[in-house]
């Protein structure tokens, strides 16, 4: 009994433990990155509940914000322990009731994200009273645990009915989160928990009709790739399937567009919106430049690094494959990298988006930064990538990458800045930078090949 439960729980925590193992120095580093990120969380909380800074940011805001992090989070755990896991394609071919397993796939993630919640809250928790804040709410930390309960139902019913033929299925939760979400309370969550929990159900019921979908779109598209090409060619087009298929690269343009709409608002409004008259003659010089630094970082993170990651990270059941091609590393290295130039025209929206609020006197300088920042990402994410294929969660290294970017595009902005102001001919001293820059990605990518030949040996 609750066999397949206990295979799942098991098979996380033995690959955690194996990976911690196999780099524990990478995996301290990101225990210490989780640490101080409570800390500034609980410090955030106690800024803006103790100190009056004109912010009004109710507790209601935080709930949903939970909320849709571990719905999110549960529809990808059961899109990957359900579809995409080979054992349990073991286990649903057994004479073993096929809705049982499902339903068991389901408790275990509802208990990995249950014990997510109550390690983080009560670290949370531990540091709060340690600043010694108030943390004497057991009726609205009731209602958050019920809140993430009703996360996981709610995205388990999407994941599975999303994947499915009969997508009309979609509709109650939809309905249901479209109530949630326009009357913003918290007890409209508590109290529809019940028919969350019964369209859960009967989702799982049918799940068998999105598993059986999924794997014959699978096959249909791997059948549909056959044909001759050369060997950088085949790589390039493989990785623009993957990107079209999974519809990344319309997302990347609307993140591009959003990302610059909202830059180039916050870099007119910004300063007025967000902070208060005590304190906004202080930095009201410097707030225009970071939002302009942190929409091209945010861009940048999502249509760079991400992808430039799992460039190999998705490689992990396929490595043997690559071990025994008879071509180059150099041509693998260089035919999936020369996707990722369709990655960079899907970020150029950003420029003409913030450039409605800032006109085109900066243009050549904000060209200039996305490129520079584009190539930066590249140039740290590939070799990570193949450093640790089969051994790293993707959102480990990219919060890992992201953190050494955010240091590397911010400081080349600020020189960038002084150079633009300083230099009559800054376009030329622009240009020498890319030059640079792009003779670092070419030794990047041949260090990438290295360690793609050592992991093959």
């Amino acid at each position: 009994m609750f066999e397949t439960i206990k295979v799942i729980l098991k098979e996380n925590t033995r690959n955690i433990f194996k990976k911690i193992k196999e780099t524990p120095v990478l995996y301290f580093l990101f225990t210490c990155m989780i640490l101080f990120s409570v800390v500034v969380f609980v410090y955030a909380a106690y800024f803006m509940t103790v100190i009056d800074i004109g912010f009004d940011i109710r507790i209601e805001d935080v709930f949903f914000t939970v909320f849709f992090v571990f719905m999110s989070k549960t529809i990808a755990d059961f899109h990957n322990h359900f579809v995409k896991s080979q054992p349990v394609s073991y286990s649903l071919a057994t004479q073993v009731n096929q809705k049982r397993t499902i339903s068991e796939i389901f408790l275990a993630i509802f208990l990995i994200q249950i014990f997510i919640w109550l390690s983080f809250s009560t670290l949370f928790l531990l540091i709060a009273a340690s600043f010694r804040i108030n943390i004497a709410y057991p009726l609205e930390y009731m209602f958050f645990t019920l809140g993430v309960i009703s996360a996981v139902f709610v995205g388990g019913a999407i994941s599975i009915n999303f994947f499915s033929t009969k997508r009309y299925r979609l509709i109650p939760t939809l309905i249901l989160l479209g109530f949630a979400f326009q009357s913003r309370t918290i007890l409209f969550v508590v109290l529809t928990l019940p028919l969350a929990i019964l369209h859960a159900s009967w989702s799982i019921k049918n799940g068998m009709n999105s598993y059986l979908f999924s794997k014959r779109k699978e096959r249909t598209k791997e059948s549909s790739q056959v044909k001759i090409r050369n060997i950088l060619k085949t790589q390039f087009y493989r990785e623009i399937i993957v990107l079209w298929r999974e519809k990344l690269l319309l997302s990347f343009i609307i993140t591009s567009v959003v990302t610059g709409f909202f830059s180039g608002y916050f870099y007119v409004y910004g300063d007025e919106i967000l902070i208060p008259e005590i304190i906004r003659k202080s930095v009201s010089g410097f707030l225009p430049a970071m939002f302009v630094f942190l929409g091209i970082y945010v861009v940048i993170i999502y249509t760079a690094v991400f992808p430039g990651l799992n460039l190999f990270l998705n490689e992990e059941k396929t490595m043997w494959i690559i071990r025994h091609l008879p071509v180059e590393n150099d041509a693998i290295i260089y035919g999936k990298t020369s996707a990722l130039t369709l990655c960079f025209l899907t970020s150029i929206p950003f420029i003409p988006y913030i450039s409605i609020f800032m006109g085109l006197d900066r243009i050549v300088f904000l060209f200039w930064l996305l490129i520079f920042s584009y190539i930066a990402g590249v140039i740290v994410s590939v070799p990570l990538g193949v450093k640790y294929v089969g051994k790293k969660s993707d959102i480990m290294l990219l919060y890992s990458v992201a953190m050494l970017l955010f240091v590397i595009i911010g400081t080349m902005a600020s020189i960038g800045t002084f150079i633009e102001e300083n230099y009559n001919y800054a376009f030329l001293v622009f240009f020498i930078i890319i030059l640079i820059e792009i003779l670092i990605l070419f030794i990047s990518l041949k260090i990438s090949s290295k360690i793609l030949s050592l992991n093959n040996s």
